[in-house]
């Protein structure tokens, strides 16, 4: 999976061989030093996300993967 970073955010997305977009993937530093993941579909139907707190990018971007997959 590809990251790219905006700012001060890390983004990545899931595609379908289609080219259509199946999750979007985002990744944040929190003050304090932790890191807020969150992993939704987009048109899906009206249900949140998912999302979670880890203490590196790393394990926040795993997590994130991990729900994506």
């Amino acid at each position: 999976m590809i990251w790219e970073r905006s700012e001060s955010a890390f983004h990545a997305t899931v595609e379908a061989p289609s080219g259509r977009v199946l999750f979007h993937l985002i990744v944040e530093e929190l003050l304090g030093g932790s890191w807020d993941w969150a992993v939704w579909h987009p048109g899906g139907p009206a249900s949140p996300g998912q999302h979670g707190v880890a203490s590196t990018i790393q394990e926040a971007m795993q997590a994130a993967e991990e729900v994506a997959i």
